[in-house]
């Protein structure tokens, strides 16, 4: 029996034992295979929402050898080259959608004064590509990760879609970062401007982050942004909390929690668990550059199982048991 130490109400140490066991999960599902994006390998089609489309990439292999497909939502603004090896853990056995919303550059959403970019439109463009691609009548995985994760929460609170299992990895539920640079700076700058200085923005931002995954990862991300679009979603969400409506959610939710880093401190996580009443809480750390493998396992363990079969084995020993009676830690 293995089991996580609680050193206090919002910080974890997993033992020995765990950490081997994450790394052999990783290991396991770690392969040499094509990227979801490369050519020939996935059916690539524009789903039809408010004021345009959004892309979606669709990979059915010959042989499916999971109980049921996967539709992974990738983070605020990421491009498919940063979410790579989520889908490695699965490619070629599982069928798989990726679905890149309306603040990636990707999207084909008409520019104009009253474009909506909010959080709560992200939410009802998840629930048109259900629709449209027929999972709502099947049993199926959804999974976001960091901001997408809250807009599935969104979508769950508001009822625009109910999955069978419905997965959030490091799930953004408030927006807190650099909220001064957003009400000073947005607001004046003009999108063009915001181009040419974006790089410069993002090394201001970054200059004490000593993870280089995650800065890798946010270069790659600036490198795409579309300035009038960060902007749009910036001045639209900066009020964007959900902590007071998350006990609105009736469906069971798995909050995952990954290695922590500068935008994903520990403790968050466990709170938002807490605070949906069916919400459950599993802590799972590893290096920082295995943490798209490790949310890539986390799907593609669901997958092997169907809603009815409840939580791989392979994952009940990172869940931590929540103290509901407890007050909830300010946290959030």
């Amino acid at each position: 029996m293995v089991f996580i130490v609680t050193i206090s109400e919002n910080e974890f140490k997993i033992t020995s034992i765990q950490v081997q066991k994450v790394e052999e999960l990783i290991l396991k599902h770690k392969r040499d295979t094509p990227n979801f994006y490369d050519e020939g390998e996935s059916e690539i089609f524009h789903v039809p929402v408010e004021d345009g489309e959004i892309r979606v990439f669709h990979h059915k292999p010959k042989k499916i050898l999971t109980k049921r497909p996967i539709l992974f939502i990738p983070g605020f603004g990421t491009t498919p080259w940063t979410w790579r090896q989520f889908h490695h853990t699965h490619h070629g056995y599982a069928e798989y959608y990726h679905l890149e919303t309306r603040d990636k550059k990707s999207n084909r959403i008409r520019r104009h004064r009253k474009v909506n970019f909010t959080v709560d439109q992200i939410a009802k463009d998840i629930a048109e590509v259900i629709k449209f691609t027929g999972l709502d009548k099947r049993d199926y995985v959804l999974m976001a990760a960091c901001m997408t994760g809250g807009a599935i929460l969104q979508g769950l609170i508001k009822g625009y879609f109910k999955p069978p299992t419905a997965i959030v990895f490091d799930p953004f539920v408030e927006w807190k970062q650099n909220r001064a640079l957003v009400r000073i700076v947005m607001p004046v700058l003009p999108p063009a401007v915001l181009g040419a200085i974006k790089f410069l923005i993002g090394k201001v931002v970054m200059a004490n982050m000593k993870n280089e995954a995650q800065k890798e990862r946010n270069m790659d991300t600036i490198d795409a942004a579309v300035p009038w679009i960060w902007r749009k979603f910036s001045l639209q969400n900066i009020n964007y909390n959900l902590t007071k409506n998350l006990r609105e959610i009736k469906d069971q939710v798995f909050v995952f929690h990954g290695p922590k880093d500068k935008y994903h401190p520990e403790g968050t996580f466990q709170n938002i668990a807490r605070s949906i009443p069916n919400g459950r809480f599993f802590y799972m750390n590893t290096a920082n550059e295995n943490r798209e493998y490790l949310a890539g396992a986390i799907g593609t363990s669901f997958a092997y199982k169907t809603k009815e079969d409840g939580i791989p084995p392979e994952l009940e020993l990172y869940e931590i048991k929540l103290k509901r009676n407890a007050p909830i830690s300010p946290k959030i």
